[in-house]
């Protein structure tokens, strides 16, 4: 029963649009905690406290 009340609901917002707009707050989340990742590895760089090398892997990571 209550596999078929997720499902209802799913289907809902899909139907709506809903659905789309939640995945992509999602995405866009993740991709602003990319962001402020690499804000920081730039401060770093900048104060010093990383060196070039450091820099270069720990952006290829992200």
């Amino acid at each position: 029963m209550g596999l078929i009340l997720i499902l209802a609901i799913g289907f809902y917002l899909y139907k709506t649009g809903d659905l789309q707009r939640i995945i992509n707050n999602l995405n866009a989340n993740k991709d602003c905690q990319v962001n402020e990742a690499k804000k920081i590895l730039d401060i770093r760089l900048a104060k010093g406290e990383i060196t070039v090398e450091e820099y270069n892997k720990l952006k290829s990571i992200l």
